[in-house]
């Protein structure tokens, strides 16, 4: 149930997207952008309101939040097919990426809830998987039902109405454990600001490079001659299916290795991909880049959750993997905002991914120093 409620998340984006040159047609008298907002609006709003599901999911409970959530997603997102408006089309795209935060935030946080040690480990790193892995499946399932209807990718988002049932019957609400108004006050006093605040910049940062390739790859790719849409499709394929395998290992790799570890040889494979791809002509060397990247970003995900549930008091989790779920889409928002003036400075699309190349090491070279200083209780972890 958990595993299938967070790749709904990724459903969000993905349904509609191959839809998007359909919806562009028929409100042809609209602008480009206007269109563009209703494939990136859910993430804004995830980024929005993820703070606030985390908080009422650690005041008023998890169970009945998530059905509430699961409901709108359902409503809000399926109305698509009906609507014929755009001003009521995004609204209700507004409305589902407020689900979407709840969703995330509390069945992340029911992992920290249900799990312990190595069972919470690998189920963190199997979730990371689904998600990765999810956005590849639900892509092919959009671009089937549009090629019917632009409508028909919506139509999948009713899903959230038929999983109620389930989770009705599977789902249960967590004993907290009973706190004075004095001991809530410690439990917040507990809250390790500054390492949960580089879980979040890591978090953010790790989205906002992943996120490079659906957005970026295939421009880059077209610069190199003309690509059939299919090839394009294996290449942005290729990051996200080894990043879902990478994190549905996370289980079996992490005993070995501590959390700072795992994030030095994420960057520095993530360094290794963005290189690849920046420096190659070839589309078979760009997928291999692409590989490569996945291979290291896809551990983030994992990582940072596992390291979160670690440092985080239970009475206050919801609030802190709401800040998480934040941030996290947050990077996905703001990537091609980020790279558009990136390209101008730097004279290139190319020299972006040389560039992210760079910043991958640095970020390697000071949490591997951290791991020796500020963090040394971290390398053990």
């Amino acid at each position: 149930m958990l595993l299938f409620a967070s790749t709904m998340t990724v459903m969000s984006g993905a349904i509609i997207a191959p839809a998007l040159p359909g919806i562009s047609r028929h409100f042809s008298e609209h602008p480009q952008v206007l269109i563009q907002l209703i494939l990136t609006l859910p993430a804004l709003m995830i980024t929005l309101f993820s703070p606030l599901m985390g908080y009422l999911a650690d005041r008023f409970g998890r169970k009945l939040l998530l059905l509430l959530m699961l409901s709108i997603y359902g409503l809000a997102g399926g109305a698509g097919f009906l609507i014929d408006s755009v001003e009521l089309l995004l609204a209700s795209r507004a409305l589902m990426g407020i689900a979407v935060a709840g969703i995330l935030s509390i069945s992340t946080t029911l992992v920290g809830d249900y799990f312990e040690d190595s069972e919470r480990v690998r189920f963190l790193g199997l979730q990371s998987s689904c998600m990765a892995l999810g956005g590849v499946v639900f892509i092919n399932l959009g671009g089937l039902l549009s090629d019917w209807s632009w409508r028909g990718p919506f139509l999948l988002y009713l899903t959230g109405v038929l999983l109620l049932p389930y989770a009705w019957a599977m789902l249960r609400e967590p004993r907290l454990p009973g706190a004075t108004h004095a001991d809530s006050a410690q439990a917040l006093a507990r809250v390790d600001y500054w390492r949960t605040g580089l879980g979040y910049l890591i978090a953010m940062l790790s989205m906002m490079m992943f996120y490079m390739f659906p957005a970026q790859l295939p421009f880059l790719l077209s610069e190199q001659g003309e690509i059939s849409g299919m090839a394009i499709g294996i290449a942005l394929s290729m990051s996200a299916l080894t990043a879902s395998i990478v994190a549905f290992g996370y289980g079996y790799y992490k005993p070995f290795f501590s959390v700072m570890t795992i994030y030095v040889l994420g960057f520095a494979l993530a360094a290794t991909g963005f290189l690849v791809v920046g420096f190659t002509d070839s589309y078979a060397m760009a997928i291999v880049g692409a590989a490569i990247s996945g291979f290291g970003l896809g551990a983030f995900m994992p990582n940072t959750t596992t390291w979160l549930m670690r440092i985080t008091p239970q009475r206050v989790r919801g609030r802190v993997f709401g800040g998480f779920t934040s941030t996290f889409f947050f990077g996905q928002f703001i990537s091609p905002i980020a790279v558009a003036p990136a390209v101008i400075w730097l004279g290139s699309l190319r020299n972006v991914f040389i560039a992210m190349a760079v910043l991958c090491i640095v970020f390697a070279a000071i949490l591997m120093m951290l791991s020796k200083t500020y963090l040394r209780a971290d390398s053990r972890l």
